[in-house]
């Protein structure tokens, strides 16, 4: 079974989200902020309980996606795992710092349920059925001679 989480503090959203996501071979969990998905980050025993894929919101109460992101890529076991960030949000300078970070994508909300839905069912398909994950362990400097 896949594993998404959503980091996303207005409930109204992430619910929708869930609503987009989940499925009979998809479980999600929510955080509404990014320090308490950083303790269920840092509590991830191994590869296995790990997420498959993160969608986060920028605008978090106490620390803002970016930080999150941020703070995400520094935790070896999540190091690679695909962040989309979803917010309402499309200012380019916000859009590259995202990249920047290590953003997988980078994903306005639609104003309306159905418009939503289609993406997040694009997202689930490109980052969980479509894309073959790296392994999480670093990706080893070859010298070329």
């Amino acid at each position: 079974m896949k594993k998404v989480w959503i980091i996303e503090d207005n409930e109204d959203h992430a619910l929708l989200i869930r609503r987009g996501i989940e499925s009979a071979d998809c479980a999600v969990l929510h955080y509404p902020d990014g320090m308490k998905a950083l303790e269920a980050s840092r509590e991830i025993p191994d590869e296995g309980s790990r997420p498959d894929l993160i969608l986060l919101d920028l605008k978090l109460p106490g620390m803002d996606g970016f930080e999150v992101i941020q703070k995400l890529k520094e935790i070896k076991l999540f190091k690679r795992i695909p962040v989309v960030i979803l917010t309402t949000s499309s200012r380019r300078e916000e859009i590259e710092k995202a990249y920047q970070l290590g953003a997988g994508g980078f994903v306005s909300k639609s104003e309306d349920f159905e418009s939503l839905t289609a993406k997040l069912k694009r997202i689930k398909d490109y980052w969980l059925h479509t894309v073959e994950p790296p392994d999480s362990a670093p990706i080893k400097k070859q010298v070329v001679r």
